[in-house]
């Protein structure tokens, strides 16, 4: 009776809706009159109806291997780059929504709450932004991360056996990671400049922004490049993200390696872990070093049972790091070197900023609307300038200085509120996962969220020193990792209430 009953749900799983919502999607573009526009609107069609027809357990997992691939087009008659991707993601998610709404009024638990303020929050910032282009594009993109939680959590709630779903997107996340971490070191012997041909080509905009390509082709402003050698950078263009990427999959790893349960094959834990931490310092990110660090720790805390598992998996870790930093002794000392002279400047310079004087610049900001913010996206209008000579050219350009600092991005484009909103819901997924997995050591749905709540860790910290929380790529990850979150806290009581009867 439960297989069928199992089975049923999961056949429920594939939103009866999709057929209108997206023919009038299709209909609408082309009533505009522009074919560029159709055209999108057809790929967008065709690509989110192929993930409507797989079953959820089988999409969400294919869409979190896929996102690195951007495909990446100019709208004519502007230079603004699209990322075909993004409208696929957003589109899953809006015939997600309207699924979860044709079941009838969606009925939130007190946690849910506050991840609802936070989208409305996010939503209602349109009203009084300072840039409405800006930020209607930046909504878009947080548009991807509400999608990514609301399609994670349906895959686990909806499925036949939801042990089995977090195990699929759990698998989904350690391939993704192993996978880019080989194509990080096969950047690395490249070399230079074949990396700069490929970034120029049309196969460079499958994956990396053409526009941001050209910008920083033209200062050579790439920091995966150091003298004529390159570093990891992955699906980024900021091998920071890099490093914060190849993190979440260390704290992920480490966390199935420790645990009792099973939730991927050990095959592909063990080289998970050991090309993640490969890529971690080789790309020499000390903000990657440090989000690798806050993952393992909250994995040992939330999985770490058996002592002799803690202290093995620990000596290998620690060995494989160890051993991988002094062979590259020197880049690292380098790398140190340069983080020292950069956060010892002044103000912003023709080569690098500080960046506790950029964050201070950014304070009178804050200070314009402190409680609601400025709006999404446009934080960098109020940045420092940077100036920049031309590699090619010798002519100076001038740019604004990002901030540097999710958090402090947060807090200026959606005021306090905002960032209170962001952290409850952030931290709050963390906290639950943990809590979950402490408390339910044999179930896997539980430890799938515990591993969630380190990957969701690991990116907290990394976003310390990057711009924004819904980067296209990270922000995805972090929206699946929340949805596994919320879908555990629904499940888990539920679970414990049947094994009790």
């Amino acid at each position: 009776m439960m297989s069928t009953a199992g089975a049923a749900e999961g056949r429920r799983a594939r939103p009866a809706s999709w057929l209108p919502l997206l023919a009038g999607f299709g209909l609408a573009a082309l009533l505009l009159g522009d074919l560029y526009t159709a055209l999108v609107a057809i790929l967008v069609l065709l690509g989110t109806t192929a993930l409507i027809l797989l079953p959820l357990t089988w999409s969400v997992p294919l869409l979190l291997l896929c996102i690195p691939l951007r495909f990446y087009v100019t709208y004519p008659g502007t230079e603004l780059d699209v990322a075909l991707t993004n409208f696929v993601v957003v589109g899953f998610g809006l015939v997600c929504a309207a699924s979860t709404m044709l079941r009838g009024r969606p009925r939130l638990l007190g946690w849910e709450r506050f991840v609802l303020a936070w989208v409305v929050w996010t939503l209602l910032s349109l009203a009084w932004t300072t840039g409405r282009v800006a930020s209607l594009r930046g909504v878009f993109q947080w548009l991807m991360v509400f999608s990514a939680i609301l399609a994670s959590a349906l895959c686990v709630l909806r499925a036949a056996d939801p042990a089995q779903a977090v195990r699929r997107l759990l698998v989904a996340l350690l391939a993704l990671v192993a996978v880019w971490s080989i194509i990080g070191f096969v950047q690395v012997a490249a070399g230079l400049d074949n990396m700069l041909w490929f970034l120029a080509s049309p196969g460079g905009a499958v994956l990396y922004a053409p526009g941001l390509v050209a910008t920083k082709a033209a200062t050579m402003s790439f920091n995966w490049r150091s003298g004529t050698d390159v570093q990891p950078f992955g699906p980024f263009l900021n091998a920071i993200e890099f490093g914060i990427f190849t993190a979440v999959g260390i704290g992920a790893a480490v966390a199935m390696a420790v645990g009792r349960t099973r939730l991927a094959p050990r095959w592909l834990v063990i080289t998970a872990l050991i090309l993640a931490v490969a890529a971690n310092v080789a790309c020499l990110k000390a903000t990657g070093w440090v989000a690798a660090l806050v993952g393992i720790a909250v994995a040992f805390v939330t999985l770490g049972r058996s002592i002799r598992r803690v202290v093995s998996v620990s000596l290998v870790a620690i060995s494989v790091m160890a051993g991988l930093l002094w062979a590259s002794r020197e880049a690292v000392a380098a790398r140190l070197q340069q983080l020292a002279l950069r956060e010892g400047s002044t103000g912003a310079t023709a080569e690098a900023a500080s960046r506790p004087s950029i964050w201070l610049a950014y304070l009178d900001a804050v200070r314009q609307r402190p409680l609601v913010g400025v709006g999404v996206a446009t934080a960098n209008e109020f940045g420092p300038v940077h100036w920049t000579r031309a590699s090619a050219t010798g002519e100076v350009i001038a740019g604004q200085l990002p901030t540097e600092n999710s958090y402090l991005t947060t807090l200026i484009e959606t005021g306090a509120v905002g960032l209170a909103l962001l952290l409850a819901t952030l931290v709050g997924a963390v906290v639950r996962g943990v809590r979950l997995s402490r408390r339910n050591p044999g179930d896997p749905v539980a430890q799938g969220a515990g591993v969630a709540a380190i990957g969701i860790a690991a990116l907290l910290a990394g976003n310390m020193t990057v711009d924004a929380f819904n980067g296209e790529i990270l922000g995805v990850i972090m929206g699946v990792l929340v949805g596994i979150v919320v879908a555990a806290v629904r499940l888990t009581p539920v679970q414990r209430m049947r094994s009790r009867v």
